[in-house]
């Protein structure tokens, strides 16, 4: 069977001024195109000037942004016959146009779901969940990244069970992967972390779902006798990072072992996974968290919270669970791998990554026989 020319729409995606933003789409995109998949991705062009424009929310930040993704879509509309497929990430608003360009240029719809549509639906007006219930009704299929997502939609929706299939984003285990002990110690060296604290790192935006303020809690919590053996890192911009910063000046034996980053790129990333002994994931909600995956595909450990789609792929071989926004519970997961730093080693050392789950060359695989058979 010929293989299909797709379509991928998406409104966010990584620019010149912003390369981090939704990499996973963009990673999917890359991987489809080494195993002869063509695609071309319209996404809105306002993320060619305006890099943070997804955590601007009100009226004329919309307005503005609106007006730059339909003036991206009128390039596909022109070029809309030379496609066999339609893939759009998201539902609102990239699916519900790609349901009405299948309306009228009768084209397949492969939804893409990731869960930031999903979140909100419960708490929002009756017309979102028409256009979001619409939009599901009229794809052709649907791709979800967990489990988790995948049961919120048909609980909320309806929709038939045989319509929606579970593809991870993937991981790609030549980016991510565990350096040499040489290395690891002398990156260690560049940020002046001392070999035998154990490292804690979180990397997110600064927002109240990714559940940073936990983490704070959770160290206050901490007696200084384990303070003082901790090195942090937190790699993350957001409103929330300026209060996080207040309140871990409190914390007098951590004030000389805190890092703070901005956003990173993924070979930055793979730096910080590896010189990091424990990578803390607070979220309060989480469809899937590809950040855990990328942490355990470097051979480091996740303490996450038992949430969404977190605990799909966290087990007793490469990480702890604690229960979502319980503080005390985190404190105690921290507070035992300083005590006893063999859990690191013995997690460390045969860490399960669920390669065969998430690695991105099988997701693209997966996705592509879904291309076709449509």
């Amino acid at each position: 069977m010929e293989k299909p020319k797709v379509a991928i729409v998406c409104n966010s995606y990584p620019t010149k001024i912003n390369e981090t933003n939704q990499i996973f789409i963009k990673n999917l995109v890359i991987e489809l195109k080494k195993q002869t998949i063509i695609t071309d991705v319209y996404h809105n062009p306002v993320y060619n000037y305006w890099g943070n424009a997804s955590n601007k929310k009100n009226i004329i930040a919309n307005f503005i942004k609106y007006s730059f993704f339909i003036i991206g879509i009128s390039r596909l509309i022109f070029r809309i016959r030379a496609y066999d497929i339609i893939n759009p990430h998201g539902v609102m608003i990239s699916g519900f146009i790609a349901v009405l360009l299948k309306r009228f240029f009768d084209k397949p719809v492969a939804l893409h779901i990731h869960g930031g549509d999903l979140n909100i639906y419960k708490s929002s007006s009756i017309i979102y969940k028409k256009v979001y219930n619409k939009t599901i009704s009229d794809s052709d299929i649907i791709i979800v990244n967990s489990n988790d997502i995948k049961n919120k939609v048909q609980k909320l929706t309806g929709v038939k069970p045989n319509k929606l299939i579970v593809i991870s984003p993937g991981i790609d285990y030549e980016k991510f992967y565990r350096m040499d002990s040489q290395k690891i110690d002398r990156h260690k060296k560049d940020f002046n972390i001392d070999k035998n604290k154990t490292v804690l790192l979180f990397t997110g935006n600064a927002i109240k779902r990714k559940g940073l303020d936990i983490l704070v809690d959770a160290l206050k919590l901490l007696k200084t006798t384990h303070l003082v053996k901790i090195h942090l890192i937190i790699c993350s911009e957001g409103p929330e990072l300026k209060k996080t910063k207040d309140k871990l000046q409190d914390i007098k034996a951590l004030k000389d072992s805190v890092i703070y980053l901005k956003k990173m790129d993924q070979s930055e990333l793979r730096i910080l996974y590896n010189i990091s002994s424990i990578f803390i994931f607070p979220s309060r909600d989480e469809p899937l968290g590809l950040v855990g995956l990328e942490a355990i595909a470097c051979g480091t450990p996740v303490i996450g919270s038992n949430i969404g789609g977190i605990p799909e792929y966290i087990n007793k071989n490469n990480g702890m669970l604690f229960e979502v926004n319980k503080s005390k519970e985190l404190a105690k997961r921290i507070m035992s791998i300083i005590e006893d730093p063999n859990i690191v080693k013995s997690l460390t050392k045969d860490i399960d990554k669920k390669k065969s789950e998430h690695d991105i060359s099988v997701s693209a695989k997966r996705l592509i026989n879904i291309y076709c058979d449509m």
